[in-house]
């Protein structure tokens, strides 16, 4: 039997210019997570990787019995059009991922199986289902599965497929999230807030060869306890870490310097705007806007970077208050900077309450990648929210404005090489948010 694993890409994954491809995955470790459930069950299986987000898929070339497909939302039409042609060869077809959970009636229509949730005990079972001729139209994640013991993604498939390898260092210590932040899938996609016992955890980090481990948590400090504990038994291990984390971790320096001893070099924080009232809106109160720059100076002083991540088009949001945002990240020396657009996505109570309200303006999937506005803002036009988006991106990563964010660091080698580093991450995002057919437009904007 042979199973064809298949991940698809759509514009949030890279960008094309004359001379090259720079291919970007996402963090991700889905196709390694299912090949290594499927081994772990069935070893007898075959089971083959297609990539869509690091090489060209020719569906034509896939031979399978069974084929799995995991897609976000702005990639889910492509999905959609995979699955009807391999039907129609006659292969059944099973699709997984977010844009499945929320929406499974939806996709159905275009699937044998719909996974919900994590699959991890519900693909051995689908699995068993197909070679029974019983085959189930959805699989839907145990409220109660256990996160004891989990099994371990292979990381091997992403040897000769990954352009930038950092699928070999990605760790999960958490799944979901309690807080319900308004634009956020991450409280559907597994039932709330879930731990791996730390155990686990350094187990699972020990066999990485890497000295530099990305954790991938929506928030490794939902428990500050349980990120202690994970610190100390860190320490010894002597590895580098990153990790998204919330503004709440500045305000316990124990904690911190627990970070520090242990490897933390960079987290990312979703401080999402610099308004109070636009935070509040999506229920996110517990970002304090005035602890935005001592929590930064928190994290520096203990030598850990911060990427922060800003969410234009919220409710409270005026044209003003947004394009004073590159000013305060320059003036709050945040060393790396992301703008998304809002994004209501399907399926999750925030979409519904923008529908009701009609200001849902956009239905084509495709278009839900975080950098199109697909509804109606309060304070201005879709169009002038876009041209935000962009005019952003672009006075944040000019050299002066790097200049200014990083002044902080004293030792110039690190300055220089920081400096570098932070232009070349800008000029990629502002290549696909702007769309440019160069690599670089212009030296100085």
């Amino acid at each position: 039997m042979k199973i064809a694993l298949i991940m698809v890409k759509g514009n949030v994954y890279g960008f094309k210019n004359r001379s090259f491809i720079f291919k970007y995955m996402p963090d991700s470790l889905t196709l390694g997570t299912l090949y290594g459930i499927i081994k772990h069950s069935f070893p007898e299986i075959e089971v083959e990787i297609y990539d869509e987000t690091v090489e060209t898929l020719k569906k034509e070339n896939i031979k399978a019995d069974l084929i799995g497909i995991s897609a976000i939302t702005p990639c889910i039409n492509k999905a959609y059009a995979y699955a009807d042609y391999f039907r129609q060869q006659g292969i059944p077809v099973f699709i997984g991922g977010v844009h499945a959970t929320l929406n499974p009636k939806e996709v159905k229509e275009h699937c044998d199986a719909v996974v919900k949730g994590l699959a991890d005990e519900t693909l051995p079972q689908l699995i068993n289902d197909f070679k029974n001729g019983a085959l189930k139209p959805f699989y839907e994640q145990n409220p109660d599965m256990s996160y004891s013991n989990l099994v371990l993604p292979e990381r091997k498939i992403y040897e000769d497929k990954s352009f930038l390898g950092s699928e070999l260092n990605m760790v999960y210590a958490t799944f979901g999230c309690t807080n319900r932040c308004g634009f956020c899938v991450q409280p559907y996609v597994c039932g709330g807030y879930h731990q791996r016992p730390v155990d686990d955890v350094i187990s699972e980090i020990k066999l990485i060869e890497d000295d530099y481990i990305e954790f991938i948590d929506p928030n490794l400090a939902k428990d500050e306890n349980y990120l202690k504990e994970l610190c100390q038994k860190l320490i010894p291990l002597k590895k580098r870490w990153f990790a998204p984390l919330t503004i709440s971790v500045c305000k316990n320096e124990e904690l911190l310097d627990l970070m520090q001893q242990s490897g933390c070099e960079e987290i990312l924080i979703g401080f999402e705007s610099i308004n109070q009232d636009s935070v509040k809106g999506i229920n996110k109160g517990f970002n304090r806007v005035d602890d935005y720059k001592e929590c930064i100076k928190q994290l520096h002083k203990r030598k850990i970077k911060i990427t922060g991540s800003f969410v234009l088009g919220l409710d409270s949001d005026t044209k003003e208050s947004l394009l004073s945002t590159a000013d305060f990240v320059k003036e709050a020396h945040i060393d790396y900077v992301r703008y998304t657009i809002n994004t209501p996505y399907p399926g999750t109570e925030y979409y519904e309450k923008m529908k009701s309200q009609g200001r849902i303006v956009e239905d084509d999937w495709n278009l839900y990648d975080c950098q199109n506005c697909v509804f109606e803002p309060v304070n201005m036009t879709a169009q002038e929210l876009e041209s935000i988006f962009k005019t952003l991106w672009q006075q944040t990563y000019t050299l002066k404005n790097i200049f200014v964010r990083l002044s902080y660091i004293k030792n110039p080698f690190t300055f220089v090489k920081d400096v570098v580093t932070n232009y070349i991450f800008g000029r990629i995002y502002i290549n696909m948010v702007l769309k440019e057919k160069s690599f670089i437009k212009k030296i100085f904007f």
